[in-house]
């Protein structure tokens, strides 16, 4: 059987796309763990992220910008209603999905299956929306 190449994933960070290829695992005393975690908080990063960016620094490579999670500013009454945004952010995710495959069909000339497919996305739709007035209004629903 012919082998084939592979690539390993590669991942988003900060502005670089690096390919994950090893993963290095260390046992540090707890005093050192400390350390290294509080060097890396003063710096933004993590103990694994400062870790890394040390043993690169030392050995004369550039440092990567590290990716960092961004915090939402927002008022009390805002940050409260956060969960229910990224909620309503992963449906509407899910609807548009609905809608490229109701597309792709439609193109393909399968017309029926496409209707069925719309069915399904205004009910989905329509929940939405049941979703965003009540979430306007104060209401839960289940």
């Amino acid at each position: 059987m012919p082998r084939t190449t592979r690539r390993p994933g590669s991942i988003g960070s900060g502005g670089e796309k690096r390919a994950l290829s090893c993963i290095v695992t260390y046992r540090v005393k707890p005093s050192e763990f400390d350390t290294l975690r509080r060097a890396g908080e003063e710096r933004g990063m993590s103990a694994a992220q400062y870790a890394r960016a040390a043993v690169l620094s030392a050995a004369g490579h550039a440092i990567p910008k590290v990716r960092r999670p961004r915090t939402i500013v927002a008022p009390p009454e805002l940050q409260a209603a956060l969960p229910l945004l990224g909620a309503l952010q992963s449906d509407l995710r899910h609807i548009r999905t609905l809608l490229n495959q109701l597309a792709a069909r439609g193109n393909a000339g399968a017309v029926k299956p496409a209707m069925a497919g719309y069915a399904k996305a205004e009910k989905t739709i329509l929940e939405l929306a049941e979703r965003i007035i009540a979430a306007t209004l104060g209401k839960r629903t289940p």
